[in-house]
């Protein structure tokens, strides 16, 4: 399954979507995924993410996969692919500057700052931040993602704002969605949309799903993708 968004979807030469897990995406069916996507086959670049802040300036192909969390280009028939499965998928469009982004953002991530680099580096492509779109894929919601009595620890001051009781004695429901909007939001984004689609819910890859079946492994990832024809 793919998904778009609206506000993206509404420039003629962006293409991009929100594909469901398929252990194959990154061999035999990347060619599918980008043709389902575009229409054809074009070049999909990924990286070894690592839920860091580092940010890659594409200007063709990568021979290998390298180590980040982050994508710029404003190469045309490049696309730029992040994969998650809880985590915040986030795609980017400068429509004047006709420059591309995509970063993962997990907790971790986006508390370091790759919200912010990926936006830093389309700056350094010529974009401004006025007049970037920005959507979040699919990511778990908050009822979905319960967490520690140690973890609002790492959010001084920030409980009554992402955080509420969960049913366990000391455990707590993190909203992840609303953390990462009002990252946007606090950088001058002023075109942020959310899919509010559940990875834990829905159809899409979701790892706290499957430890929550006694699956500990996780063998495949949604893939987002975005790219400039």
């Amino acid at each position: 399954m793919k998904i778009e968004c609206p506000f993206l979807s509404q420039f003629s030469c962006l293409k991009h979507g929100f594909f469901e897990a398929n252990r194959d995406i990154l061999t035999t069916a990347k060619d599918q995924a980008m043709e389902a996507m575009v229409g054809f086959s074009i070049p999909l670049v990924t990286l070894k993410q690592v839920h860091g802040n580092k940010v890659i300036h594409v200007t063709q192909p990568l021979a290998k996969e390298t180590e980040g969390d982050g994508l710029v280009t404003r190469v045309r028939g490049i696309a730029l692919g992040i994969l998650t499965a809880d985590c915040g998928p986030l795609l980017f469009y400068e429509p004047v500057a006709g420059v591309i982004g995509a970063c993962h953002a997990g907790w971790r991530g986006a508390k370091d700052g790759i919200i912010q680099a990926t936006l830093r580096a389309m700056e350094e492509e010529g974009g401004a931040r006025s007049q970037i779109y920005a959507t979040l894929g699919p990511t778990i919601q908050q009822m979905s993602y319960e967490v520690g009595p140690e973890f609002p620890a790492l959010f001084p001051d920030l409980y009554n704002i992402y955080f509420r009781p969960a049913d366990k004695e000391g455990h707590h429901y993190f909203n992840l969605p609303l953390y990462i909007f009002n990252q946007l939001l606090n950088e001058g984004i002023a075109h942020i949309h959310d899919l509010r689609q559940n990875t834990f819910t829905g159809n899409f890859s979701s790892r706290r799903r499957f430890l929550s079946q006694g699956i500990d492994g996780i063998s495949s990832d949604n893939l987002s993708a975005i790219a400039i024809i």
